[in-house]
């Protein structure tokens, strides 16, 4: 049986797994007892996708992994043939399943690794910002607190909303 390291801190990789069981077997997958044992090790259910192939569609796997998840070009076009020769079932397996921690797979004979695939990262900006609202202390420090705006308004209001009361209390009482 062979083992797949996962290093620690790892993002941005799914790994694709051919699922070789039935359809009500592998819809069980799902259930985190059921991941554990057949990845051999303990991972978050939330990082790992169970998909029919036949529920993509006309977007198929291939498709599904370059638009849906985002994943390298370069690194697809050089697996498209396994890809879209798979059916039945696959298991995608996030970095996220791992939560940070370094990991030993030991899958199940009934999955086969098919790839690991990196997702694609988003471009850096090329050099350093030069705005003047991006420089250090660029801002305006108000050294003093703004005062509240000044009036008798809040005591005025006091003093009506009195007046009702006692005008109301005397309207009722006679």
């Amino acid at each position: 049986m062979r083992t797949i390291d996962i290093p620690r801190n790892e993002h941005g990789q799914v790994r694709v797994f051919s699922v070789s069981l039935p359809d009500g077997a592998a819809q069980t997958l799902e259930n985190p007892g059921s991941l554990s044992t057949m990845l051999g090790a303990d991972i978050d259910p939330q990082g790992v996708e169970v998909i029919r192939i036949a529920d993509l569609d006309q977007i198929g796997l291939l498709g599904y992994l370059r638009e849906g998840l985002d994943v390298q070009s370069e690194t697809l076009d050089r697996d498209a043939a396994k890809l879209a020769a798979l059916d039945g079932w696959v298991m995608l397996v996030y970095s996220t399943a791992f939560r940070g921690k370094a990991a030993v797979l030991n899958p199940a004979l009934q999955l086969t690794l098919i790839g690991t695939y990196g997702e694609t990262k988003p471009a850096q900006p090329e050099g350093p910002l030069t705005s003047e609202a991006a420089a250090p202390y660029s801002g305006h420090a108000q050294t003093t607190p703004p005062n509240p705006a000044g009036g008798r308004g809040a005591g005025a209001m006091v003093v009506a909303g009195l007046i009702v009361l006692g005008v109301l209390i005397l309207w009722w009482a006679l």
